[in-house]
């Protein structure tokens, strides 16, 4: 597939999910986040968020931008800074994870964390055994942000 394909067909899914968002919203949020959910407010304003930054990028959009932030799609190298280590990450709707490829939910803890990350930023994640900083080295998207069977 060429470049320009690529770029393409990467911006078509973006497309996609900000479609998704304006017509899935309450739909998705019922599904993972039932009732009086204490997340699902903090769900919401994410989406929201989300929407804000792909409504941005396809304003402008281009390669350089679509690896600046992470997405709904995007894999990711995140390096702890304590040790240099890095863990590589997708991030995908939950339909698709499966952390033995490293594609974890932007709904999983650690992927509300990462969404909207910006490539060279440092960051604090809180974990479980408590907080770590971690800077995301590179990003690129990687078209794994299909919307079908989102839910």
């Amino acid at each position: 597939m060429n470049h320009s394909l690529l770029l393409q067909t990467s911006r078509t899914q973006l497309v996609k999910q900000l479609l998704y968002f304006d017509e899935e919203r309450n739909g998705f949020l019922n599904h993972y986040y039932p009732g009086k959910h204490p997340q699902r407010k903090q769900a919401e304003e994410l989406i929201n968020s989300y929407c804000t930054v792909l409504e941005q990028l396809l304003s402008d959009y281009s390669e350089e931008k679509l690896c600046s932030n992470v997405l709904i799609g995007s894999r990711l190298d995140l390096r702890y800074l304590a040790d240099g280590y890095i863990d590589t990450y997708t991030i995908v709707f939950p339909a698709y994870t499966d952390p033995a490829e490293g594609k974890i939910s932007w709904l999983s803890p650690l992927g509300m964390q990462l969404l909207m990350a910006q490539r060279n930023h440092e960051y604090e994640l809180e974990v479980p055994s408590g907080k770590i900083s971690v800077m995301i080295d590179n990003i690129s998207f990687e078209n794994s942000g299909e919307v079908d069977s989102a839910v």
